[in-house]
């Protein structure tokens, strides 16, 4: 069949139908792979972060250890931080685990120089203990770790200045991004890991590309 330029050929009614008939079936098999994932895997894309320092936001915090902190209380040191809720099934201890992969890439001193910090989005249920409890579960170092639990205005701020997205599912669950962040000494976001069970060379190479002014000293900074 010769087609005239200008023309636009439109397929015969049997082949539209059977076009939109495939997409309709891809688009509900994509909806129930979707469905099909634990709600709180139901991953929200990250949005763009905020320029400057999350330094500059000046929310109190309670961590683990029912102390006050504020995020400048963790300046002068690089920080590897994380949003996320103590009670997720299949994110959060996904992410605990992308971070413990990241330290086992770093020497001894280089980890003593680097805090880790989770901040939960869930701050109704996550008391002091619950987060201490997380942790334990990890058999993580609590003197390096740090978790925060702070209002919901302060937790909505922060996740806006990393780009990080959440919404309540129902009662129990949310769906959040899966991001680890790489922050400077003064607080400006230097890196990004996004996903559950990244490799993390690329991290790895940013945090010790910074660490060398600051591994010997070793910082265990103020917000313990």
């Amino acid at each position: 069949m010769k087609v005239r330029p200008g023309l636009i050929v439109v397929p015969p009614l049997g082949a539209r139908l059977a076009l939109t008939l495939l997409f309709l079936l891809t688009a509900s098999a994509a909806v129930k792979a979707e469905e099909a994932l634990p709600p709180c895997c139901a991953e929200k894309e990250s949005a763009g972060e905020a320029e400057g320092s999350v330094y500059e936001l000046d929310a109190t915090w309670t961590n683990q250890h029912h102390k006050q902190v504020r995020l400048a209380d963790f300046k002068d040191q690089p920080v590897l931080l994380t949003m996320g809720y103590a009670s997720c099934q299949f994110a959060c201890p996904r992410l605990v685990a992308d971070l413990m992969a990241i330290e086992r890439g770093l020497t001894a001193e280089q980890k003593k120089a680097i805090r880790i910090v989770f901040v939960s989005i869930d701050p109704q249920r996550d008391t002091p203990e619950k987060l201490a409890a997380f942790f334990k579960q990890y058999n993580l170092d609590q003197t390096r770790w740090s978790g925060l639990r702070g209002t919901e205005d302060a937790v909505l701020e922060l996740s806006v200045a990393l780009g990080t997205r959440y919404r309540k599912i129902d009662h129990n669950d949310f769906a959040h991004s899966n991001r680890l962040t790489l922050l400077s000494p003064d607080g400006v976001i230097l890196h990004n890991q996004e996903g559950l069970g990244t490799d993390p060379k690329e991290m790895i190479a940013a945090i010790r590309q910074m660490l060398p002014p600051y591994e010997k000293a070793g910082k265990a900074g103020n917000a313990e």
